[in-house]
Formats: structure tokens, C-alpha cells, sequence
């Protein structure tokens, strides 16, 4: 046997024989779709999907006494592009285990993809980029990110959404503490950052790193800083946000979790919201032999939403919880969480899910959902994802004890109801042991299971797509639907109009926007703007087309009006027999029979308390002048006149017949 190590993960596999490559998207979960067969061990599969739908899925290969680095490409009907097999993106030498390591896809759908191999006689990490094509942008020996003595294992990648490429990677020097390094290359291979960065504190061991993409140029790293012995550290999480140059752009790091000392953290899954933040769920040991899991939430800011630390995802003490695995639900706010709920013992297992708002309030009940009751049976390395109101799990289901598995698949919504008449869809019935599962996003109306299974010999890299429906194989594509509003509902033709697409595709993704504004002008953009000069009503049309050329259009009439007149109003000042105001028209229409007033009170005699009132026309960028009659009294007086919305006051001296304006 030969043991692969997977950083914090250990698996054993056998040996063989080799079926037939299948292509396109089977609906049978006998099959399934071979990524490679070849003779010996594939391992360790990783997934990643780019903007048209199209995944590309990595694996290590033992080929002559080596572990080789392949890559393969699928379109979105689950055909293969490249050779059987894929392709070989490295045979640098490595050790005769392997650490974890990382795949990722660029906005111009090329593939990065980060390793560690011993070329150099230690053991550095090394990135390649892929173009849809399969050619080695960086060059066939890819780029190293380090090379000295120290031990660097399981290298991160993102991706940002300007294309440039942030690595990280755990970096254990021969003395010292262990540190995290990062480096950036662009897309032409120039390295941005030097000789990279290097974060380390002294006492502190800095370990297991993470990346995720932020706005623009800028990324997420999440690490660890652990003290104590290495055989059980206290281990606390935490999150910087680095900016296009590597700083760091918080004033403090945010604390997922502190440093827990009664047993490490050893699980983490994440996923994001749907404003740039993130989700945690891990699981660690509370007295050394009780396991509970727990969820923790950060906005796009670095403020921490939940509770410090995190909250339970059951707070039952009877029970351990494990293998915990977020899903966000962008219609209704909210975290679904799936995890294996066990006896003290670990000897009965079921499945058992959570449902969290962002304050990390449980919804489910203290104790949660009850998926699967506690049985002989066993559920392993959940994945999960969420889409509108829904999470889907994807998971591992096989007798206690038996290493033979088969691939199910779950879904509720946010009220904890089965989306599916069956409720458990089986992705793949053969019963096999099956390893390190993966999972895409969804895209283009489904998601993707990758896993090693060696229902042949030492291992093969299968997948299985998955419908919101429950059902497998060829997603039938569903035009997309358009529909738009716009801000502010009235405009004017001093109006910027803000176009606010409202389109969506059931099963793919939109991919072009065309827009007529119905005055002989348009735009391609998702979230035009557009100023209409001459005041009408508009046939605006939007048109919106999805990844496979399907397309539907709306149109709705638009308003645009001039805008309200606005007027300067100035009450004269002297002597007068009654009250006299000028009222100029700055608009750009003209006024015609707009109401005025004019208000006269105060003095000490009557006939002072006056209102005059009428209509008026008034020529755009004309001025009339109003009056009242004559007025009769003694003493102070105020004025008031008032044309549609304007009002202007002035103070005055009423003497018998005489009306002194002051101002």
C-alpha cells in the first residue's frame, strides 16, 4: 500500500483494474463520469469552474514511482476538452506522500494551480497557469514561489478580479517559528510582490492559511496562531484584508475564534455571503473527548456579526457534532449548516442540519434539524452550497465501519422543508471506498461532485453533476428571463436614470446585456445609466442572453417629464399702497395658471390680516409682478407670498395707507 498524507489528512488505497472514460453527464448513478482512469493512483481531486461554465478538475497521479501533477477540462455538458486523462502539468519529482495544495480560475478562464514538489532537494511550493487550450503560460517547469530550506506544504491560490494571483502557504523554518509567506504573480508571470512577504510573530506559530478574493486587487487571508505543544496547540483564527500591495488594512486582525485550549480546532469550512463576507463552520474538542461544532460570520468590513467565538450549531451535551458545512442563503439572509451528529461513543451516527440569521440566532431549535436519525450508519465529508432560499449537501454515506461508500445528496429550504419528493438523491451507487470529495459551485443549472474512488484499483478520479431538481445528468437549457426597474421612478429630464437589471437565468448564466433607451441610444452594460434631453414617454427595451445564445426581452414605457419650475420670489421693499412682488420663472417651461398667494398680518387696526391670491402665466425665463389691494392699518406686519412650492417672508411697518417693506 502506499499512504498518501494530505496536510491534516491521512488515507489509505489498493490497487485495480481500468474501465472506459465516459463522456457527457450520465443519469445513471451506476456510471458516473470517469475523469481519469489510469493504472494506479489518482488522488486527491480539486475543482474550479470559470465564468462560461466550463471546470477544470486536478488530481495527483502516481505514474513511475511519482506523484505527477494532471489537469482536465470539461464543458458545461460534463464532455471532457483535453486527451484521456487529461493533461500532464508536472512530473517534478515528489515525496512519496503529498501535502494538500490548491486550484483556481482566473477571469480570463485560465486555470493557476499551486503545489509542493521537491525539484530543488526540499520542499517548495510551485505555481503553473493553464490556458483553456493546455498551454503552460508560466512554462513547463511553472514558477517556484520559494526556494530554501525550509518545509513549505499545501500552498494556497485566488484569484483576484483584476487577474493577478495571491499565493499562501504555511512555512516551517529548520529553527524558529512557523511563519506564513505570501507572494503575487500576474497573469504574465512577473512576480508583484518580490521576494514575497512574510508573516510571523515572535512565540506564535502562524499556520494553515487561507485566501479569498475581496474587491478589486485585494484578498482575504485567513491563518491560524497557535502556541503550546505541536501535538495540541491552541489554536485561534483570524482574518486580515492586504491590499494590492500586501498591507494590511485593518487596524486589528478580526478573531473568528480565540485560541482554544481545552482542544484545537480540527476543521474549518467556509463560504461566502453575498456582499463579500464570509462564513466559518468548524468543529474542535471541548474536554478532550466531547466535539461540538460552531458557525461564525464576518461582513465585507472585517466586523464580526455573531457572538465571539462563534455559536453552537446544537447545544446538546449528549451528542458530538462533527464535520461541519456552511451554506448561504442570499434570498433570505440566512446560514444553513449540515453536520454529523454522533454519540459520545462514536459508534451511532446520523445527520442533522442548522439554521442560523447573520446575529447567529438558531432557527431550528436549539438542537437542530433531524435529517437522519442516529443508526449503524455512517455520513462523511459533507460539502455544501446555497442557491435563493435552498442549501444542497453532498456527502458520503456508507455502513459504520464498511469503507465502501456511495454519493448522496440532500436539499432543504429556508423553512427546513425537502426540496426533493425523495428527499436523498444518489449521485453514485457503486459501492466503493470513496476519498477527498470535492464540490463546484453552482453554475449553469447544476453542481459538480469530484471525488477518488477506487471502485477499480488504487484510485480513479470520478465526478457527477446534480439539478436543483434532484435529478442528474445533461442540464436542458431554460431561457433566461429579463426584467428591469429604474431610479427615480418619475424623472425628469434633469434626471440621471439608473437602470437596475432584474434579469435571471433558471439554469445558466446571463452574458450579455443590450439595452435600448428608446431615444436612438443604448448600452451593453448590466447597470446602465442615461440622461433623456426632451421630456416624452420611452419604449426602453432590455434584452439579455445566456451562455448558450437563449435569450428574452421586455420593454416598458418611461415617463420623462420636464422638470417642476422653480421661481425666485422677491417681496419689494419702500413705500406702497398694498404689498407688491416680483416672481421671475427660472424653469424651462413655461408656467401657466400657477397658483400665488400673498399673506399680509399683524397691525394694530383692521383690514391688515389680507390674503390675495390668483394664476398667473409666466414665460420660461420670464417675471411677473403681483399685488395685493389697497391695505388699511398700524404697526408691524409680516409677509408671506407663495408660488408652487417656493415661499419667501419679509417683515414690514403697516401706516394707515402706507406699506413699508423693510426687507
Amino acid at each position: 500500500m502506499r499512504k498518501i498524507t494530505v496536510f491534516l489528512i491521512a488515507d489509505l488505497v489498493v490497487i485495480g483494474c481500468i474501465p472506459i472514460i465516459c463522456a457527457e453527464w450520465t443519469s445513471n448513478p451506476l456510471e458516473n463520469t470517469a475523469i481519469t482512469t489510469m493504472i494506479g493512483e489518482q488522488a486527491l481531486p480539486k475543482i474550479a469552474v470559470d465564468n462560461h461554465g466550463f471546470s477544470y478538475i486536478s488530481w495527483f497521479s502516481s505514474e513511475q514511482g511519482n506523484y505527477h501533477v494532471r489537469l482536465q477540462r470539461l464543458d458545461r455538458e460534463g464532455n471532457t476538452l483535453w486527451p484521456d486523462n487529461g493533461i500532464l502539468v508536472s512530473f517534478q519529482p515528489q515525496d512519496s506522500w503529498i501535502t494538500d495544495y490548491d486550484l483556481a480560475v482566473d477571469p480570463s478562464g485560465y486555470a493557476v494551480i499551486t503545489f509542493t514538489d521537491i525539484r530543488t532537494g526540499q520542499s517548495n511550493p510551485v505555481a503553473y497557469r493553464i490556458s483553456p487550450d493546455g498551454d503552460e503560460m508560466w512554462g513547463s517547469n511553472g514558477i517556484l514561489l520559494a526556494n530554501d530550506d525550509n518545509f513549505d506544504p499545501s500552498p494556497k491560490v485566488c484569484v483576484t478580479t483584476v487577474g493577478n494571483s495571491i499565493f499562501a502557504w504555511e512555512s516551517v523554518p529548520t529553527t524558529g517559528d512557523y511563519q506564513v509567506r505570501l507572494q503575487k504573480i500576474s497573469p504574465e508571470g512577473q512576480l508583484l510582490w518580490g521576494d514575497g512577504i512574510v508573516l510571523s510573530e515572535s512565540g506564535v506559530e502562524y499556520t494553515v492559511p487561507y485566501l479569498l478574493p475581496a474587491e478589486n486587487d485585494s484578498v482575504y487571508l485567513i491563518w491560524h496562531k497557535e502556541t503550546g505543544p505541536y501535538y495540541a496547540p491552541n489554536r485561534g483564527c483570524y482574518v486580515q484584508k492586504l491590499d494590492a500591495d500586501g498591507n494590511f488594512m485593518w487596524a486589528s486582525d478580526a478573531q473568528v475564534y480565540a485560541p482554544v485550549v481545552s482542544g484545537p480546532v480540527v476543521y474549518l469550512q467556509m463560504c461566502r455571503d453575498n456582499a463579500g463576507g464570509i462564513v466559518f463552520a468548524w468543529y474542535r474538542s471541548v474536554d478532550s473527548t466531547h466535539f461540538c461544532s460552531y458557525v461564525q460570520h464576518m461582513d465585507a468590513d472585517g466586523t464580526i456579526t455573531m457572538p465571539a467565538d462563534g455559536v453552537l450549531a446544537s447545544t446538546s451535551l449528549d451528542r458530538d457534532h462533527m464535520y461541519p458545512a456552511p451554506a448561504f442563503l442570499p434570498q433570505t439572509q440566512t446560514i444553513i449548516v449540515y453536520f454529523s451528529e454522533q454519540d459520545l461513543n462514536q459508534i451511532t451516527r446520523g445527520m442533522y442540519a442548522q439554521e442560523f440569521d447573520l446575529q447567529g440566532n438558531r432557527l431550528w431549535t436549539d438542537q437542530g434539524k433531524v435529517l437522519i436519525p442516529l443508526g449503524n450508519n455512517d455520513y462523511e465529508l459533507f460539502m455544501a452550497s446555497g442557491r435563493d432560499n435552498t442549501a444542497i449537501c453532498i456527502y458520503q454515506a456508507m455502513v459504520f465501519g464498511n469503507q465502501n461508500a456511495k454519493m448522496q445528496a440532500v436539499m432543504l429550504d429556508d423553512q427546513g422543508n425537502y426540496v426533493w419528493p425523495s428527499q436523498f438523491v444518489d449521485l453514485s451507487t457503486v459501492s466503493s471506498p470513496k476519498l477527498h470529495n470535492v464540490m463546484s459551485n453552482y453554475y449553469d443549472g447544476q453542481w459538480v461532485a469530484v471525488w477518488e474512488d477506487q471502485r477499480n484499483d488504487a484510485g480513479d478520479i470520478y465526478a457527477q453533476n446534480i439539478q436543483p431538481d434532484g435529478t442528474l445528468g445533461v442540464v436542458i437549457n431554460q431561457p433566461p428571463v429579463a426584467d428591469f426597474s429604474w431610479s427615480p421612478l418619475n424623472p425628469t429630464t434633469q434626471s440621471i436614470v439608473q437602470f437596475i437589471d432584474l434579469s435571471h437565468d433558471p439554469v445558466g448564466n446571463i452574458v450579455n446585456w443590450s439595452w435600448d433607451f428608446g431615444d436612438g441610444h443604448g448600452s451593453y452594460l448590466q447597470q446602465p445609466t442615461h440622461q433623456y434631453n426632451v421630456p416624452g414617454t420611452y419604449a426602453v427595451r432590455l434584452t439579455v442572453t445566456d451562455n448558450d445564445g437563449a435569450n428574452d426581452s421586455i420593454a416598458k414605457n418611461l415617463t420623462v417629464s420636464y422638470p417642476p419650475n422653480t421661481f425666485n420670489i422677491t417681496i419689494k421693499p419702500g413705500l406702497g399702497v398694498g404689498i407688491t412682488v416680483m416672481v421671475e420663472n427660472t424653469g424651462v417651461q413655461d408656467a401657466i395658471n400657477e397658483p400665488w398667494t400673498i399673506t399680509v398680518k399683524g397691525g394694530l387696526l383692521g383690514r391688515i390680516d389680507k390674503n390675495a391670491n390668483g394664476t398667473v402665466d409666466i414665460p420660461a425665463a420670464g417675471s411677473k409682478t403681483l399685488k395685493t389691494g389697497m391695505l388699511f392699518g398700524f404697526g408691524a406686519i409680516t409677509i408671506s407670498a407663495t408660488i408652487a412650492n417656493e415661499v419667501q417672508t419679509a417683515k414690514g411697518t403697516q401706516i394707515l395707507f402706507l406699506s413699508l417693506v423693510k426687507n
